[in-house]
């Protein structure tokens, strides 16, 4: 599970090849929307991908997500091909995502969100529920306690029967984060997750990012705020037009002539000296 010693989880293959992107492609009858994508993600580490809008980040999310299928190539879990599954059973496999836009149920409390990721692993049957047998008493309450631990983990000290109305739109990212923690992913990806946050919010999720890194979870960030990717990212891979232009550390990444031309533009010498670490 996720709740274990932070210390202990990042030292367990932490260098260790979860997913493998190789000659990914994506069209939609026009044009090439993802030309050739290819790169590995290490276990335990924060993947980011960035690129201008239109780059193609949002299809590649979708694609390692089971949403869409690629046209060429292959996605690789654990060394097994990935392509085709769909979204569920990618979740089944360990592979969980947030959304740019919220995807919150409002007329729910903050617990019952936090539980809507974790049905995959709650083992009864239509019997056990209408019968109310012990098996489903005993995982409803570890799911419950799952729940309240998650909120606490992702930093929501709230009374757990609170509606998310009453929480800020940065207490709303994060419960997201927390409903998607729920399936116990190895492979969270994360869709902006600082869209729209103020600074101290957008430190919180960089926090909690690197919380989850220290847990051996590998995380793939989609982000265009260039302060949080280069300071929380192990390694990034740069987009633009539906081709990787560039991949590397933060550092390396800041300095190459192409990102800087394609991603930040005319101000880019500007920019990266106000993000390069």
């Amino acid at each position: 599970m996720i709740l274990v010693s932070g210390k202990k989880a990042a030292q367990q293959h932490h260098t260790a090849s979860i997913v493998q992107v190789d000659g990914l492609g994506k069209k939609f009858g026009g044009p090439p929307v993802l030309n050739d994508i290819s790169f590995k993600l290490q276990r335990g580490q924060v993947h980011s991908i960035i690129g201008p809008n239109g780059a193609g980040k949002t299809t590649l999310l979708n694609i390692l997500t089971g949403i869409y299928k690629p046209t060429t190539g292959h996605v690789l879990l654990h060394g097994s091909d990935m392509s085709a599954l769909e979204p569920h059973q990618l979740a089944a496999c360990g592979v969980s995502r947030t959304f740019q836009n919220l995807k919150v149920c409002f007329n729910m409390s903050v617990q019952e969100n936090v539980l809507l990721g974790r049905h995959l692993h709650l083992q009864t049957g239509f019997l056990a529920g209408i019968l109310r047998l012990p098996s489903m008493q005993k995982n409803e309450e570890e799911a419950h306690t799952l729940a309240r631990e998650l909120l606490e983990f992702v930093g929501l000290r709230v009374d757990a029967a609170l509606r998310p109305d009453a929480l800020s739109y940065g207490a709303l990212k994060r419960l997201e984060i927390a409903r998607a923690l729920a399936c116990d992913p190895q492979l969270l990806l994360l869709d902006e997750p600082a869209a729209g946050l103020n600074p101290q919010e957008t430190m919180e999720i960089k926090k909690l990012i690197e919380r989850l890194a220290e847990q051996s979870v590998t995380v793939v960030l989609v982000e265009h705020d260039m302060k949080l990717v280069m300071g929380v990212s192990d390694n990034i891979v740069v987009m633009n037009y539906g081709q990787k232009i560039a991949e590397g550390s933060p550092e390396t990444v800041a300095q190459n002539p192409d990102v800087i031309a394609a991603y930040l533009g005319a101000h880019g010498k500007q920019e990266k000296a106000e993000v390069t670490p």
